[in-house]
């Protein structure tokens, strides 16, 4: 009776004991949650940042003035934000003074409460944004302006806007430097373009915990939540920051390298699937039936008549006389009863069946079989009999993959030994439960099992360690997995269970610690690389050696290990996509060698189709390559033709990103050739599906101005105008620059230059001389003032003034900042014109030499450099014949041929061939200079002035041969 209430009253107890553990639990957690602080205040050295946790849509922040208002309709909200802030200690730097307003009606919503921060002036700036995954408000304060400089000369970085997520970075060089890539935060100005962020740089998110098998893909800055925790950024263009020398030298050494950075590489980085122990068969079912675990036994004959019949049953069965035995069945039930020793002669007619079915199975047989073995399994009292019936079957299931029938099947089984104390035996059916519940995706119950004493008494520790790791993986709980694995990692024996070491390094990687990732996949490869999943080791391991800028020598070769080493038909693609990428997309300069690799993209004939992630990749990969060698025609049209718009929303603005680099590089090309009306055309076909789509390119805006302005057009240069004019404070596109720029100059300021542009275009010489002094004093170390400054003197004829302004440019020109021939072709008509109106013709025909010899490669297919190469080469004719000499004579023939050569429909050649005519008759060759003067009489284009002096002298001559 006791035993009795015993068992009655234990459930009870327990569920007592489980309320009084609930309910202290929860008291903790609320007491907890209310002792949390609201405010938590961040002083940095270039900004101020408040952290207020609280939900989100409870606070609004809005910035009038020198004020910020922060609203709320929570009257508890606001009452412990008022406590809180009135013991903060205000930051002088930026904040004043704040007061609190129960009822603040100015602008806001009725019954609703503010809290005004009084900044220090207008110069600080605030920003906010919601953090989901902390559920907290973020609101940073900073300086604008001058002022920012003064505070340290630290780089100032603002957040995105619209961003919902941010990080945090003092200084660009150090981070770039990082080896381990830490948890960073970073305010950032906003960048429409899609920026992936670099290794060292990459934000520590983790994926939301029940996402079913992760594949998100991650364009390096993909380890963000999608859409939620996206954060790009740049440095706001509009603000004077003065560089440290360490940054300026950081960016020399970067344009020095060999190699551009991963992000102009292959960069759709994707998670690979987390892997389970694998359960070993227990029996081959190709050879074995149950009996290989309760084998039948003989009889003990002598007992009686009952037993030597059983054993008559046993006989048959193994001589396999199947229809003797059937017989003897029917009679011993028939004799003794249906319930005499029916689990005996039920187990001989299953394996019976299935010794029949082993060589060539009978689907219905078989099925029969397995049902009399799972009725038996299920009736009978005889553990032994049940247990090797639980073993065969789970076995049978294991091997056909059916997860639920091994879930269903392995918790009988393992109630079955606990209940009989067979320990031992409970590690087969535990290790089948944890598996197929892998295979199920049954997180939870995973980390549930694990953590059951009786599991952790029966299993490796290695073993339940691994099916955790999974758990954790595929859960998305990358966190959890890291700290399972660093708390457990001493105490882990070497080499430690394969699939700890795979799964604990995807989560690093996930996480942006790809140094530490790099080393558990190269141990895993040391240890396992005959694993299948080796493949992925050796593939990751070099991307992580990619991400962290490692030598380049050493990343190449690690990519070349994982293709030569791949098993995996997928991962050996992606790793010679990768290393394609990396070799003839990111290298700058490529040889014959480089361009040999390329094969590498063509898929094996034999092989299966890329994935959806490997076709991605595989796309952006060939549109680069089309990029980096100036094929922007053919790289258009290729991108047409991807399915950008069934993308996600972040993988198509990297697209958008190299189509607007596409575009410019197709408009770069007009307007390098001087057509105008292609690089307008161009423009208007593309602005709006991929210019418009990321950040503004301030440049672009200037070339395509500057279009308009080349073909007359000042309303649609208008147009233009006032459109670059309301994208002045927009950030710069900083990312993806394909096409190098002439400069880098702020948009406010290349909006100046094209009023300067205009106005000398239309020769408002009063005006343009007022802009460009203004444009002098604002940029005075822009040295192609200086050009614009020479050809304002010229055209108003101050030719000395012409000349000094144009050598000037020319000696401060480190670089080449005017492409554009018909600029080109203006500048040097200015330089030479000038040079000869004044009279100094030694160095006229020094300089058109040269001239003439620096462009002879540069627009020899443009009209504009054609029509200034032919003027100048006249002239210096027209300045030699001058001089009269013997010497110049005896040069004129070159000269003059060289020039006929060139320009063979030249306005000049009428008078070219009048000196020629002189230069051959004064170098005694007299019978070619009649000729010349002849053929200039006789010619009908000839000038009648030209043709008069070519008869005066034939005249002189006839008079001189005469006289001889």
């Amino acid at each position: 009776m006791r035993t009795g209430c015993f068992v009655k009253m234990c459930p009870l107890k327990k569920f007592f004991k489980f309320l009084t553990i609930f309910f202290v639990v929860s008291l903790t957690l609320v007491n907890s949650a209310s002792a949390q602080a609201l405010l938590d205040q961040e002083k940095a050295t270039t900004y101020l940042r408040w952290n207020l946790f609280t939900g989100r849509d409870q606070l609004q922040f809005t910035k009038v003035g020198n004020k910020v208002i922060i609203k709320t309709l929570n009257a508890e909200l606001f009452n412990n934000l008022k406590n809180e802030l009135a013991d903060v200690k205000l930051d002088p730097l930026y904040l004043n003074k704040i007061e609190f307003k129960d009822n603040a009606t100015s602008g806001n919503s009725a019954g609703a409460m503010a809290v005004e921060v009084e900044l220090k002036n207008e110069s600080v700036e605030m920003f906010s944004f919601y953090r989901e995954r902390d559920k907290k408000y973020v609101v940073d304060f900073w300086m604008d302006g001058k002022d920012a400089v003064s505070i340290s000369n630290a780089a100032v970085l603002k957040p995105v806007d619209g961003a919902k997520d941010a990080t945090e970075v003092e200084k660009v060089a150090p981070v770039l430097k990082s080896k381990t890539p830490a948890k960073v935060e970073v305010t950032a100005k906003p960048v429409a373009e899609p920026h992936i962020i670099k290794a060292k740089e990459r934000i520590q998110t983790s994926v939301p915990k029940q996402q079913p098998m992760p594949k998100a893909d991650i364009a390096l800055e993909k380890r963000v939540e999608a859409d939620k925790d996206l954060t790009s950024f740049v440095v706001d263009p509009n603000r004077v920051i003065k560089k440290s020398s360490a940054e300026l030298d950081a960016e020399e050494a970067n344009s020095k390298k060999p190699y551009r950075d991963f992000r102009y590489g292959a960069t759709f980085v994707w998670d690979y699937d987390p892997i389970a122990p694998a359960y070993k068969q227990l029996v081959n079912l190709k050879t074995k039936i149950p009996e290989i675990f309760y084998p039948i036994a003989n009889r003990q004959v002598q007992k009686g008549e009952k037993e030597a019949h059983l054993q008559l049953t046993i006989n048959l069965y193994r001589k396999k006389k199947w229809g003797l035995m059937y017989k003897s069945m029917k009679l011993f039930a028939e004799k003794y009863g249906a319930t005499a020793e029916w689990e005996l002669t039920e187990f001989i007619k299953a394996n019976a069946i299935l010794r029949e079915n082993v060589d060539v199975p009978n689907p219905e047989l078989f099925k029969n079989a397995l049902s009399i073995l799972s009725n038996l399994s299920e009736k009978t009292d005889n553990y032994e009999l049940k247990k090797a019936i639980n073993k065969y079957l789970l076995s049978y299931y294991i091997e056909k993959n059916e997860s639920l029938k091994i879930l269903q099947l392995a918790k009988s089984y393992y109630a079955g030994t606990r209940d009989n104390f067979d320990f031992e035996e409970s590690i087969i059916p535990a290790e089948a439960m944890l598996n197929s519940l892998a295979k199920l995706g049954q997180i939870d119950k995973i980390k549930e099992l694990s953590q059951e004493k009786t599991m952790k008494k029966i299993l490796p520790a290695q073993l339940l360690l691994a099916y955790q790791s999974y758990a954790y993986l595929r859960g998305g709980d990358l966190a959890s997995l890291v700290s399972l694995y660093e708390n457990n990692k001493a105490a882990l024996a070497k080499p430690i269970d394969p699939v700890i070491m795979y799964n604990t390094a995807e989560a690093y990687f996930r996480l942006g610690r790809f140094q530490d990732a790099m080393a558990l996949y190269q141990d895993f490869t040391k240890n396992y690389s005959y694993e299948y999943v080796a493949s992925n080791s050796y593939l990751r391991a070099a991307l992580c050696a990619d991400l962290m800028d490692k030598n380049y020598d050493e990343t190449l070769a690690l990519y070349k290990k994982a293709i030569d080493t791949s098993v995996d038909g997928q991962v050996s693609y992606e790793a010679r996509v990768r290393y394609v990428a990396f070799r003839t997309v990111r290298k700058k300069v490529i040889d014959a060698q480089d361009m040999e690799v390329r094969i590498f993209l063509e898929a094996d004939k034999n092989s299966t189709a890329p994935d959806k992630n490997l076709s991605k990749l595989l796309q952006q990969v060939r549109l680069r390559t089309l990029i980096v060698d100036g094929k922007f025609k053919e790289a258009l049209s290729y991108l047409t033709l991807l399915p950008t718009i069934s993308m996600a929303k972040i993988d198509a603005r990297i697209f958008d990103g190299d189509g607007a680099e596409i575009v410019y590089g197709i408009i770069s090309d007009f307007y390098k050739k001087s057509e105008y009306s292609q690089v307008i055309k161009a423009w208007q076909t593309y602005k709006d599906k991929y210019l418009d789509k990321v950040a503004m390119d301030p440049f672009m805006n200037f070339v395509v101005g500057s279009s308009y302005v080349k073909l007359g057009l000042f309303k649609g240069f208008d147009e233009v105008y006032a459109a670059f004019e309301k994208l002045k404070d927009a950030p710069n596109r900083t990312f993806p620059i394909w096409v190098d720029r002439n400069q880098e100059l702020k948009a406010s300021d290349l909006l100046a230059e094209l009023v300067i542009v205009k106005d000398i275009k239309l020769k408002n010489w009063d005006l343009v001389g007022k802009n460009i002094a203004e444009f002098e004093k604002r940029l005075p170390n822009y040295n192609k003032t200086n050009y614009y400054k020479g050809l304002i003197s010229f055209n108003q004829k101050d030719y000395k003034g012409a000349v000094t302004n144009l050598e000037n440019f020319f000696s401060k020109q480190d670089q080449r900042i005017i492409y554009d021939p018909s600029d080109v072709a203006d500048m040097i008509r200015a330089y030479t014109d000038s040079i000869y109106e004044q009279g100094l013709t030694d160095k006229f025909l020094k300089v058109s030499a040269a001239i003439l010899n620096d462009t002879n490669s540069f627009g020899t297919d443009n009209a504009y450099i054609q029509n200034v190469r032919e003027r100048i080469a006249y002239l210096g004719i027209e300045i030699t014949a001058g001089k009269g000499t013997t010497t110049n004579y005896m040069l004129f023939e070159k000269m003059i041929n060289d020039f006929k050569k060139a320009y063979p429909k030249s306005v000049y050649t009428g008078r070219v061939n009048y000196i020629l005519g002189q230069a051959l008759v004064a170098n005694q060759k007299v019978k070619e200079g009649r000729e010349i003067f002849t053929a200039l009489v006789n010619d009908t284009t000839t000038s009648p002035y030209l043709k008069e002096l070519a008869k005066s002298e034939l005249s002189l001559m006839n008079l001189k041969d005469r006289t001889l």
